[in-house]
């Protein structure tokens, strides 16, 4: 059997975190005397890492300042650390439909996302259960966040499979131009923080619209390996 691999994003594809983002980036701008933002406006600046979360939530006029943004992201990961896990949870579904492809199947999962690298190993830690991934990764500092395929290819390196073996999973477009960069299948879900316009636009040719779908079609990706 392939020694097949499913490589997760996690926020707006395994987990709802807006609510947690949202209040992390209030505190922030309030600390800072700015004004805050409404969480559709903060959908609009999410998947490119904290630091770029951060500025594009900064006002327009402070935008380019490198020293406001340094101070800003401080800020905004003391705010974070309170909150992170108040009110982030796992989307209806998906810890069934993952539980059962992996006892079905066997294959290996992994976490990647831009978000920071702490964060991202303790919100896994909270909502599944010890080793259900053999890897979490967030962002970490000297390695290129998404869409850059660094840190993809290090996993499947690290796990000891070949690209044609591995799928990503995510919900936007930096993820499927990841999957794209790295040359691996890359299958968009429609329940996140993009709508499957901006996926298909991105280069999707796979969206998933529940859960349930998700696991039917990486069954089938996987079965294709065997």
């Amino acid at each position: 059997m392939a020694n097949n691999l499913v490589i997760f994003d996690l926020d707006g594809t395994l987990a709802d975190t807006m609510d947690d983002l949202h209040t992390a980036i209030s505190g922030m701008l309030v600390r800072l005397g700015y004004p805050t933002r409404t969480k559709e406006e903060l959908l609009g600046f999410i998947n490119n890492g904290a630091r770029e979360f951060v500025r594009r939530s900064l006002p327009s006029d402070v935008q380019e300042s490198e020293l406001i943004i340094d101070t800003a992201v401080g800020v905004y990961d003391e705010e974070y650390a309170k909150c992170f896990a108040e009110k982030t949870h796992l989307y209806e579904g998906i810890y069934e439909a993952l539980s059962e492809l992996k006892e079905e199947t066997g294959c290996k999962f992994a976490v990647l996302s831009n978000k920071q690298d702490r964060f991202v190993k303790e919100i896994i830690r909270k909502l599944f259960p010890e080793k259900f991934f053999a890897i979490v990764q967030g962002q970490v500092k000297g390695v290129p966040t998404k869409p850059d395929p660094t840190a993809l290819l290090e996993i499947c390196r690290l796990l000891r499979t070949k690209t044609e073996n591995c799928t990503l999973v995510g919900d936007s477009d930096v993820d499927i131009k990841t999957a794209i960069n790295a040359e691996v299948k890359g299958i968009g879900v429609s329940w996140g923080y993009r709508d499957a316009s901006v996926l298909k636009a991105a280069g999707a040719s796979v969206i998933a619209e529940s859960p349930e779908q998700l696991y039917d079609y990486l069954l089938l990706k996987i079965r294709d390996n065997i």
